[in-house]
């Protein structure tokens, strides 16, 4: 079956809805590598969002735009 497309707006409205959460997230980075973190949805700005990453040594906060959502390079759980 063909999956639905998402369209910015959908995918701005359920970034809002999970934020806050504690979230398991997996970012594809390519070549076959995925990184995986935990953490929240920080700040929503109109363009992109910030994730507050926990338990990361070098890392505390990663910006992502919209479009990572609706290619699939960035997954919720």
């Amino acid at each position: 079956m063909k999956k639905k497309a998402m369209s910015i707006e959908d995918a701005k409205n359920h970034i809002a809805n999970l934020s806050g959460k504690s979230l398991k997230i997996s970012i594809n980075k390519g070549r076959k590598k995925i990184v995986r973190y935990e953490g929240t949805i920080g700040e929503i700005y109109p363009q992109v969002f910030t994730l507050n990453i926990l338990n990361e040594k070098n890392l505390n906060k990663l910006s992502c735009s919209y479009s990572d959502v609706i290619c699939g390079q960035i997954q919720f759980k």
